[in-house]
């Protein structure tokens, strides 16, 4: 969607694939408010398109960096990381080529690996789950 601005409730969500040894694996973060796991996730930007708000918040919430991949793309309402609330969310893939030891929120975050299958166990909308399942190798 470019450099637009929508709804201040919208968010972009990326999804870190790590190419672990055998199997691909997915970057997760603890959110501010609960001890759970989720992806990184941010606000939609006005200077930044969608894609580069997903990349920064790779790097700022996970230390991730890496290349976005340039045809995932799906629009999904998904729960609040507190499950507040829903809101309409831009999720993208991100494949990690390097993480970094420091990143800007290691002090207010965690951050681990899980397999595939497992993060699409933690998927609410089904029609992301699909979505995920057929463009990754589980």
């Amino acid at each position: 969607m470019g450099k637009k601005r929508r709804d201040k409730q919208e968010r972009v969500a990326v999804v870190p694939v790590i190419e672990g040894k055998r199997k691909l694996k997915i970057g997760m973060v603890t959110p501010r408010c609960s001890d759970g796991w989720i992806v990184p996730t941010g606000k939609t930007e006005k200077k930044l398109s969608d894609r580069e708000v997903a990349a920064l918040e790779a790097f700022e919430e996970a230390g991730m960096l890496g290349k976005i991949d340039s045809k995932f793309r799906i629009r999904v309402t998904l729960p609040s990381p507190c499950k507040q609330y829903e809101r309409k969310t831009t999720v993208f893939l991100l494949y990690v080529k390097r993480i970094l030891k420091s990143w800007p929120e290691a002090d207010e975050r965690r951050r681990r690996q899980v397999s595939v299958k497992a993060y699409l166990q933690t998927i609410p909308n089904e029609k992301l789950r699909r979505r995920l399942k057929a463009g990754l190798v589980c």
